[in-house]
């Protein structure tokens, strides 16, 4: 790699695509993750030979609920086909006469129950299966005597949203598993970017959960159109029931043999991995970006790692009250329109930009670093 340059991708340049150096950690609007050398391996592999599809999503489940502690596992086109198929789940059980009726709900339990903390951006794919959501609670606080006055005889299940700088004023997933099963409803929980540390894998199943949904391509690196659902074998049964190859509501939710093999091989890579030495590797490669930054006026930069928002080192940049520059939505747009193309990730509630060493690659941090000083002394 040349300064400032990123070597040509021959693919990208016939499409008429301009690669991109990917610092704003797993995020899917810019690809996800790199899935590893032997993962790709795999895929071509399987790539050879034909088998039946609902089988391998059985067996690549068998593994899948081995490393998570659950009782079943399947493999789903992404945690948030895993949320729709488990809303799916929830409502119709194996009952094929229901399962061919979604999204027409009648006759069914169609209502789930959630925190308004916890709508979002993909929240309301519960609905896409006919259900409507009951929220409870405000947007940062709810509390369990709320939850159990919301479940009534038209309640599927309660959902649970696991995630980054997502407020935790509210139940834990244990309590809510308590009022939930109560009353005999299953809890869903979206945990799709519940990683690492990957003793989550299996932490939520062990708290009670009765169905959770995890990203396939992001800290695990598989294939980025993959994720996995587990849990209870009744439901995950359901949820197969309902999940292509068969003709119901997840069909369009299609994993190619190559992407269940790519997202199993990368499983056995991720519980195998050291974390501990990947995490510290993370730290050096952010150094060049920290060095890069000293002397620029008006900014704090530090490299913070918490439970909260940061689950891997990240620089962050604060433009503090004293910054005179250009705004911190600008800069990123910048730096992304700019020669090599950068992505990076602008919190405008802290006024801080976001540099994550997740998908960079050798080299990169050092061009990251510039650029960034470059649009930061830009007047």
């Amino acid at each position: 790699m040349t300064e400032n340059r990123l070597p040509i991708n021959p693919i990208y340049e016939e499409i008429g695509v301009r690669p991109m150096i990917h610092a704003g950690g797993t995020n899917t609007d810019h690809g996800g993750s790199r899935m590893r050398p032997e993962v790709i391996e795999a895929m071509a592999q399987a790539s050879q030979s034909y088998v039946p599809i609902a089988e391998l999503n059985s067996k690549v489940g068998e593994f899948i609920a081995e490393i998570t502690g659950a009782e079943a596992g399947m493999v789903t086109a992404g945690a948030g086909s895993g949320i729709v198929l488990s809303a799916a789940a929830c409502m119709t059980g194996t009952d094929k006469a229901k399962i061919l009726q979604l999204p027409d709900t009648r006759g069914m339990k169609d209502q789930i129950v959630i925190a308004k903390a916890h709508r979002g951006g993909y929240s309301h794919m519960y609905t896409f299966t006919g259900a409507s959501l009951v929220e409870v609670g405000d947007a940062q606080a709810w509390t369990t005597d709320e939850l159990d006055a919301a479940i009534n005889d038209s309640t599927a299940a309660i959902a649970y949203l696991l995630a980054p700088r997502i407020s935790r004023r509210g139940p834990t997933l244990e309590e809510t598993v308590e009022v939930a099963h109560a009353r005999e409803i299953p809890v869903i929980v979206d945990a799709a970017a519940m990683l690492p540390p990957r003793s989550n894998l299996s932490r939520y199943i062990a708290d009670g959960a009765d169905l959770v949904t995890y990203s396939g391509g992001k800290e695990i690196r598989g294939p980025q159109a993959t994720g996995l659902l587990v849990g209870r074998k009744d439901l995950v049964d359901a949820a197969l029931a309902s999940h292509n190859p068969n003709h119901a509501i997840g069909r369009p939710h299609k994993v190619s043999r190559e992407s269940m093999v790519g997202l199993w091989m990368a499983l056995k890579l991720y519980v195998e991995h050291d974390e501990e030495a990947e995490i510290a590797g993370y730290r050096v490669a952010l150094g060049p970006v920290v060095e890069a930054l000293k002397g620029v006026d008006g900014i704090e930069v530090s490299v913070r790692q918490d439970d909260f928002r940061f689950f891997l080192p990240n620089v962050v940049v604060k433009l503090t009250p004293e910054w005179t520059g250009p705004s911190g939505a600008a800069i990123r747009s910048a730096i992304m329109e700019g020669d090599p193309r950068i992505g990076i990730r602008f919190d405008p509630d802290h006024n801080e930009l976001e540099i994550n060493a997740f998908n960079m690659q050798s080299g990169e941090p050092e061009i990251v670093g510039a650029r960034l000083r470059e649009e930061l002394l830009r007047r």
